[in-house]
């Protein structure tokens, strides 16, 4: 065999692969574990295709990353994404049998082990984001089904976190602590009267949430979602933040940019 037919076999490889991951979630109707496995198999395509054909074809797979989402149809945005990368493959596959010359020739030498340099290891980052919020229950519900479904992270909910006996402090403490990220929602619950004047702010546990995260995180892992119409404490003024009018997906490319950027997903 060839390095052309190789080539082929290793691209119809990683396609059938896909196909049966995507089939086996829609079959047992599970997302999750639907979504992680197609996070791992983009993984291992891309390195297969960086090894075996050349590292520009595994950079443009690396790189993919839908727009599109479905709200409240993990399975069809699961379905939606192994169509993006099935149809790269394709493409992929028709440029080896009719222009190998165009793909295999820019394929990226190996380095000679001799001058290899040791690099210190990365410092793992947990994929479990915490999600303070107040009464916006929807923008909550959106913020999860987003980083769960699209972006297979773990999304942490203190209400949805059993108690153990725990106070709520101690609970507050315990299950942030797992976190390497926070979202804060930031919208207008209570309505505030002072004088002749009326605003609506952000609930007081989620001020002091957002504390604790900045104290613990650093403001570059912290990011404010905040909803039109809420008044910002003065304490907050000019800290970056994302505005939206009613929903946050709204702003699901400015969001993916914050979790690129804390590297919790592949640029």
């Amino acid at each position: 065999m060839n390095n052309q037919e190789e080539a082929i076999a290793v691209v119809q490889e990683l396609s059938s692969q896909l196909v049966n991951i995507a089939n086996e979630a829609k079959s047992l109707a599970d997302h999750q574990s639907g979504f992680e496995k197609v996070k791992r198999w983009k993984d291992r395509a891309s390195r297969k295709i960086s090894e075996q054909i050349n590292q520009v074809e595994g950079d443009k797979l690396r790189n993919k990353r839908k727009m599109s989402f479905r709200m409240g149809d993990p399975i069809g945005n699961l379905v939606d994404e192994a169509r993006m990368y099935l149809g790269f493959l394709e493409a992929l596959e028709d440029e080896l049998k009719n222009h190998p010359e165009d793909v295999l020739d820019r394929a990226v030498p190996a380095k000679d082990v001799s001058d290899a340099v040791i690099e210190p290891q990365a410092k793992t980052v947990s994929n479990c984001v915490f999600i303070v919020h107040g009464h916006d229950e929807l923008n909550l519900l959106r913020t999860k089904e987003l980083l769960r479904e699209r972006w297979a992270l773990d999304p942490v909910v203190l209400s949805g976190q059993p108690g153990k006996g725990r106070t709520i402090i101690e609970k507050f403490e315990d299950e942030a602590q797992r976190a390497s990220f926070s979202f804060v929602l930031l919208t207008p619950d209570d309505v505030i009267q002072k004088d002749e004047s009326e605003y609506s702010q952000a609930r007081p546990n989620v001020i002091f949430e957002l504390g604790w995260f900045y104290g613990r995180l650093g403001r570059e892992r912290v990011c404010i979602l905040f909803k039109k119409g809420t008044k910002i404490h003065s304490d907050l003024d000019g800290v970056s933040r994302i505005q939206f009018n009613d929903s946050v997906t709204e702003s699901m490319a400015e969001i993916e940019s914050e979790l690129v950027e804390a590297g919790l997903l592949e640029k």
